[in-house]
């Protein structure tokens, strides 16, 4: 969601905007004001007006990341300082301004009396927008923040061998990936001369793999499988491809096969859909906890990074999981994604209804014995 910001060619050039407007369609929230606390709750620095003024920005840097936010989505703030000296109000705000950067929202700096936590000089209120996605992504894969450092915490790509080796195997020109994420495979297949189209519907990833070598050789498309039907003049890729469980976020029957069937839509005759899904009897899910599933890495310009999972909800064929994403400055980014694991039956059946004949199941190279790997082809 775009915030804009207007300036005034009437009145004095002042260190913000005079006014913020957002679409008429957003959604406001309006944030407690954030305090200079740490996790147990007790007044970080007292009386240290620039380090409390850093302790607020990291608070609602946070506060925002749990709303699916961030600072560029902040419409206005307002910056309370305990204190009649002006100097201490200007210290706080240059803190303030330099973590806002090019975004600086209409504002107010005042001074008051006192704070409500014992040693508080430093609180920040804010207005903001929250972020609206019109297409169903993972949000893991729609924040620019996390986007930029998906490929650092999997940095083994293995798993698109197969890919690569099937597209060879079939003789494929022209590849539809859909559900590219950051764009791996994509520009890999296109390095190799191949026609590909990467459709995704979180723009965040998008934006990455427009930055990888042979991105320019891609067709991206902002969207789902449907979306790619109706940019897409007519069937003719002889390829689609959904790496990476894509799969799987696909949680109802309907939003199942409305996917295959625009995929089918646009394969060529005797095409073929290659793709991948866990098996529900291995029960991946039993690892997504912190233990077991933390990754970590030192991202160029970002600093260290981690990431884990944490198991929320197991039902029936559906699983609900949280990533949590910890940042250097200390802000931690969580994104929920529910999954389905469906049973080899279900996934021949459901391809069947939508005009696929499954030739082959194989197992994935890189996770024996963990995952189906489906080459389905389009049959009249």
């Amino acid at each position: 969601m775009t915030v804009r910001l207007h300036r005034s060619p009437s009145l004095a050039v002042a260190d913000y905007a005079y006014a913020a407007s957002v679409p008429a369609t957003a959604r406001l929230v309006h944030l407690a004001g954030a305090c200079p606390l740490d996790p147990e709750g007790t007044t970080i620095a007292p009386g240290d007006y620039e380090a409390q003024a850093h302790a607020v920005v990291v608070n609602l840097r946070q506060a925002l990341a749990d709303l699916g936010a961030d600072l560029t989505d902040i419409v206005s703030h307002r910056v309370l300082v305990a204190s009649s000296n002006q100097a201490d109000l200007v210290r706080v705000w240059d803190v303030v301004r330099t973590a806002f950067g090019d975004h600086d929202v209409p504002s107010t700096l005042m001074g008051v009396t006192v704070l409500g936590y014992p040693g508080q000089v430093v609180e920040v209120e804010a207005v903001a927008v929250l972020p609206q996605t019109p297409l169903p992504s993972d949000g893991v894969f729609d924040d620019a923040r996390l986007a930029a450092v998906y490929d650092a915490l999997d940095p083994d790509r293995s798993d698109l061998n197969l890919y690569v080796d099937i597209a060879q195997e079939l003789g494929a020109r022209s590849v539809l990936d859909v559900g590219c994420g950051t764009g791996t495979l994509a520009t890999v297949l296109a390095g190799r001369g191949c026609d590909v189209v990467g459709v995704d519907p979180a723009g965040a990833s998008l934006d990455v793999a427009r930055r990888k070598p042979h991105a320019d050789r891609v067709t991206w498309l902002h969207g789902d499988a449907a979306a790619a039907a109706r940019e897409i003049p007519g069937p003719g890729a002889d390829l689609a491809v959904m790496t990476g469980n894509v799969a799987q976020v696909f949680v109802t029957d309907e939003a199942w096969e409305a996917n295959l069937r625009a995929i089918a839509s646009l394969l060529r005759p005797g095409g073929y859909l290659v793709f991948e899904t866990r098996i529900p009897e291995r029960r991946a899910w039993e690892s997504w906890n912190a233990r077991d599933s933390l990754v970590s890495a030192d991202v160029p310009g970002i600093g260290r990074v981690e990431s884990w999972h944490e198991l929320l909800d197991v039902r029936a064929e559906t699983v609900t999981f949280r990533n949590h994403t910890r940042f250097a400055d200390g802000v931690t980014i969580p994104a929920e994604s529910t999954l389905r694991f469906r049973s080899r039956e279900q996934v021949t059946t459901s391809l069947a209804r939508c005009g696929f004949l499954v030739r082959e199941v194989r197992d994935a190279p890189d996770r024996p014995g963990k995952e189906y790997v489906v080459l389905a082809q389009r049959v009249e």
